[in-house]
């Protein structure tokens, strides 16, 4: 691979063959990636390196008082190929209209903000260590009885993103990509209990083999309790969400509905405006460590760092890339994504940019422990695994199967459930129940969760259906 210090200067490559008049920018890219497949506790298959090398190339031609926006991407390197893009990127411009009459791309600057998106040993020996990894992960399951992992896989993205425009900027960084999918199936026990099964996955930026392996044992209990559980009983009910399940709901709603874009279409809260109770503070950190949304730069080339979005309950402030800070006079907030809004992807070179979230940090507080939170709220549930959340960004709507979960009765955690869904809002106008209005009590301990850092929260109310009681 090539050395960590020296990542691909592809943009700066495919800039010098740009005859266009500005303003243009150019995301270059290569992705080198590498994949274990496990069929139990074997290694099924190894796949890798597939690389895969591009570029996206974005023009701006005024149109009275509008701006025309061109964008083509490419994988074709050639001084005709390029010549080829600016022309079909000059074509969309002419038909493509955005309110704005002209845009402020990111010029050269002296701001190299260290973020850590780099795991070194995963860079130097892609293959090694991955076989490390999952001999480390796997190593608990040796002489377990009742539970096992079935199937799954590991794969890891090495990425060298340069980024060049018509503004003199040039900037590039590496960084790695990783993903995890494992099913653990427990079986044996009582005589015609089902087998139980619970499919851990999550994405970051680094392998974490030991910290991995220590949550076997949570995720085989998890496995195992499955096969006793019950469905919940039905009602607006207290629930107790942790880290692992708001990441799959509060990033999506969050990094829209606090967006340029999202204020555009008259979708975006007020700043001032309360969407939350006063104990939340909700903040944008594009600088967090190892989190799958951080990196140095945005994907425009300006420095990310930390942008307070709810503060208190209140709306603070809104995420801009560079284009939708021109429609609104005001600066980039380094939110400029090549990805859709939804879960992070390592191929960004084929998408244009559009504002939305990092890293979303929802600050902690004073409610200690999932057991104390429990305590708090009396009689509801704790859901550990929701299945499929589907959060809606637009109406902040979510809901999903609970596939996995407790009963709190009396203040403690007691037995299991599985079935059922719970739903309900993730922010609404003010004087309307949302998840984020009646967060009653932060956890006092964050956790990283794939694009989210968070303590774990109770929720008033969240509306379950389940059993009868």
């Amino acid at each position: 691979m090539t050395d960590a210090a020296s990542p691909s200067e592809l943009a700066f490559r495919v800039a010098e063959h740009v005859k266009a008049e500005p303003p243009w920018d150019v995301v270059g890219q290569r992705a080198t990636s590498y994949e274990l497949h496990l069929q139990g506790t074997s290694v099924e298959l190894e796949r890798g390196p597939l690389t895969i090398e591009g570029y996206g190339l974005r023009l701006f031609r005024t149109h009275g008082e509008l701006l025309g926006t061109g964008f083509q991407a490419s994988t074709d390197l050639s001084p005709e190929g390029i010549r080829t893009v600016v022309q079909d990127a000059e074509t969309s411009a002419r038909h493509a209209e955005f309110p704005a009459k002209s845009i402020e791309l990111p010029s050269d600057h002296h701001h190299r903000s260290e973020v850590h998106v780099l795991d070194r040993a995963l860079w130097g020996d892609p293959p090694k260590a991955l076989r490390s990894y999952v001999e480390t992960l796997l190593a608990p399951f040796a002489g377990r009885k009742g539970a096992a992992p079935t199937f799954g896989s590991v794969k890891a993205t090495l990425s060298e993103l340069s980024i060049a425009n018509s503004s003199g900027l040039k900037v590039r960084f590496p960084s790695t990509f990783v993903q995890l999918e494992l099913g653990v199936k427990a079986f044996g026990g009582p005589a015609g209990a089902p087998p139980g099964e619970y499919w851990v996955t999550q994405t970051g930026r680094r392998l974490d083999p030991e910290g991995d392996a220590r949550r076997v044992d949570d995720w085989c209990r998890y496995a195992e309790d499955g096969r006793r559980a019950s469905l919940p009983p039905s009602g607006d009910l207290p629930v107790v969400l942790p880290p692992d399940v708001l990441a799959g709901i509060l990033p999506h709603v969050v990094g829209f509905r606090f967006s340029g874009v999202a204020r555009l279409r008259k979708f975006a809260p007020d700043v001032g405006s309360v969407v939350g109770a006063e104990g939340v503070s909700v903040s944008d950190e594009g600088d967090y460590p190892w989190a799958a949304g951080s990196a140095p730069f945005d994907d425009e080339g300006t420095p990310r760092t930390k942008r307070v979005l709810i503060e208190r309950g209140k709306v603070a402030n809104l995420l801009y890339d560079s284009l939708y800070a021109s429609a609104f006079s005001t600066k980039s907030t380094g939110s400029g994504n090549r990805v859709s809004f939804g879960p992070p992807t390592p191929i960004r070179f084929a998408n244009r940019p559009t504002p939305g979230e990092s890293t979303v940090v929802v600050a902690p507080g004073r409610g200690g422990t999932v057991d104390e939170l429990a305590e708090q709220a009396g009689d509801g549930l704790l859901v550990t695994q929701l299945g499929w959340a589907s959060p809606d960004a637009i109406s902040g709507g979510f809901g999903g199967e609970v596939r996995i979960g407790y009963r709190i009765r009396h203040g403690k955690v007691a037995e299991p459930i599985r079935g059922g869904t719970v739903g309900g809002v993730v922010l609404a106008p003010p004087g309307e129940p949302s998840l984020l209005a009646n967060t009653v009590a932060l956890g006092s301990k964050s956790a990283l969760a794939d694009r989210l850092v968070a303590p774990p929260v109770l929720v008033r109310t969240l509306r379950v259906a389940g059993g009868s009681g």
